[in-house]
């Protein structure tokens, strides 16, 4: 929790303002242009048709004064658009030519000289170069939407590997903490009891010979067992055998109980109901979790008291660690630390909500919430 930084929560303004966004009906006019990148070439043709035919027949009857160089300009872009560059040139020479037709028909002077031709050739210049300018430009998204795709599918492949090796490293670290604990336990921890058996027996000798150091043995053979339990509680630590055993809420009571005697603080564990069996790995995870906060909680934010509750309620299960200590906002700021990251890293990997924040009236809460679905095996 040193590196850590509250998350604000979003007011009930904010949300609100979110969800009208959210909620906000799309203007009938782009919903229009959507529809039409959506028609089939064909049916662009028949609407692109339909549309020079009709605007044909109103330059036919509204004579030259009234120019239709915008409406004959749409339908040639739709198709352009939608049906591609030869497609465009083709409806750009119909247009043209009805368009110059109609011009034609209403007989104006114009007619006998060169006028009405050139005027025909310009109309049907700006419609190529229209179409070509629409068609780069479809062009040209296509290619940066494909760039897009490729992109977006590179970085998705790169984060799915990311997560495989931290989801490795992390499984490693878990065997690693394991094995350490075994030997602790299996090794260390027995090799101990066999010097403490013989500093007592020792110590029993040298009482019935009345020696003076029976003492210094009597001492020696109380720093052995002390240094025994010490060991027996990091192994616990290292390897939490009741979590397999009797599930999480023991294991637990249990890190509750070694880490008020590892840190002389006082560790409350409260679990108002019965927890449904739980996967071993989501387990592992919410114990890890639990584990790293509390002692964050005694050694950086220096806490004399801290509250461990877990409960189930409807379909959710909630993890809640809140401590007395200093609180985020004054704890010293380590970069390279990785309590927070790992314990955010491992409620991902379990599908739970994980929050870090103040606690009324000092100190630092963490939660993290999952559903049942997910706990429970």
């Amino acid at each position: 929790m040193r590196s850590a930084s509250p998350i604000s929560q979003p007011t009930s303004s904010q949300e609100a303002a979110k969800g009208a966004v959210l909620q906000r009906p799309t203007p009938g006019f782009v919903r229009g242009l959507r529809y039409l990148e959506e028609l089939s070439p064909t049916a662009a043709w028949l609407l692109a048709a339909f549309l020079i035919t009709s605007i044909g027949i109103f330059s036919w009857v509204s004579g030259p004064e009234l120019s239709g160089s915008l409406l004959y300009l749409i339908p040639v872009l739709l198709v352009g658009h939608v049906a591609g560059f030869r497609s465009g040139v083709i409806a750009a020479l119909l247009a043209a030519l009805i368009w110059f037709a109609a011009d034609m028909n209403n007989g104006t002077d114009e007619t006998r000289t060169f006028t009405p031709y050139w005027n025909a050739l310009m109309r049907l210049g700006t419609f190529l170069v229209a179409v070509g300018l629409v068609t780069a430009t479809r062009s040209l998204n296509a290619q940066l939407e494909e760039r897009v795709r490729e992109r977006t599918t590179e970085l998705e492949t790169r984060i799915i590997e990311n997560r495989e090796l931290e989801k490795s490293i992390l499984d490693i670290s878990d065997r690693e903490q394991v094995r350490i604990g075994q030997d602790l336990h299996d090794s260390l921890c027995q090799q101990l009891v066999s010097v403490a058996f013989s500093a007592n027996m020792l110590q029993e000798r040298l009482e019935k010979d009345g020696s003076q150091t029976n003492r210094d043995a009597a001492r020696i053979a109380d720093m052995i067992d002390e240094s025994i339990n010490q060991a027996r509680n990091l192994a616990r630590g290292l390897y939490p055998v009741r979590l397999e055993t009797e599930g999480l809420e023991l294991a637990l009571r249990e890190l509750g109980a070694t880490m008020s005697r590892r840190f002389q603080i006082i560790c409350r564990i409260e679990c108002p109901g019965p927890l449904p069996p739980c996967k071993p790995a989501v387990g592992v995870h919410l114990y890890r979790i639990a584990q790293e906060a509390v002692v964050n909680a005694a050694k950086h934010a220096k806490a004399q008291e801290v509250i461990l509750s877990i409960f189930a309620t409807g379909e959710h299960l909630k993890l809640n660690i809140g401590d007395d200590g200093e609180g985020i906002a004054h704890m010293p700021r380590n970069p390279d630390g990785m309590g927070l990251r790992i314990m955010e890293y491992r409620a991902r990997m379990i599908g739970a909500e994980f929050k870090i924040g103040h606690r009324l009236p000092r100190g630092t809460t963490v939660s993290c919430n999952m559903t049942q679905a997910a706990f429970s095996a």
